[in-house]
């Protein structure tokens, strides 16, 4: 398979990846193997040692017979308070003499970096939303809309948030592009911080 670029490897790596987490592993042991040679003739490869692989727990997305069995079950409900109380404290937080987070399309960081830390799947969009409306406080300086989130998809934030570049063509002035940077990193600090 030819791939042009290197977010295309990326891209194809991180969808079988998905696929072999919610797969049933019954191949224990079993190894792939990935090399390519990245721009500016990198040479890299990848081995993944398919018996190290967990199923995804319940908490990470959209609840399935497959991971109502799993050991983290009963862990659920506990993640998903920690969760809570981080999107909480995330509304908190000030972005100079204002609230940080003050429009519906900030949802997206918080989607990219529970995507990005493995709390959501990539593109799934109704277990994102399932997710949030079991994790959102009552109290948020903007209400959460499923919508607003599925937009990301004509950004630049549908990309991990260490690709994240800031890019005139697709915000214009830096303000919009550098608060929704700084929402990610709260959020991603205070999420770690949280021991998540």
């Amino acid at each position: 398979m030819n791939l042009n670029n290197e977010e295309e490897v990326l891209g194809l790596l991180t969808r079988l990846l998905d696929q072999l987490h919610q797969a049933d592993l019954k191949n224990s042991g079993s190894k792939i193997e990935i090399v390519y040679v990245a721009s500016g003739g990198q040479h890299v490869e990848k081995q993944i040692n398919i018996g190290a692989l967990q199923p995804l727990p319940e908490w990470r997305g959209v609840d399935s017979p497959a991971t109502a069995s799993h050991p983290d079950h009963h862990k659920g409900g506990e993640l998903e308070e920690r969760i809570r109380q981080c999107i909480s404290l995330l509304m908190t937080e000030r972005y100079g003499d204002e609230p940080l987070f003050c429009l519906q399309g900030h949802w997206q960081a918080v989607y990219r970096i529970l995507v990005d830390k493995g709390y959501c799947r990539d593109s799934d969009f109704d277990g994102f939303d399932a997710f949030i409306q079991r994790v959102m406080p009552e109290e948020v300086n903007k209400p959460y809309k499923k919508d607003s989130v599925r937009n990301i998809n004509k950004t630049s934030f549908n990309k991990p948030f260490d690709r994240w570049r800031y890019d005139p063509n697709d915000f214009g002035t830096r303000k919009p592009y550098e608060r929704m940077v700084a929402i990610a990193q709260r959020f991603k600090d205070i999420l770690e911080r949280n021991g998540l």
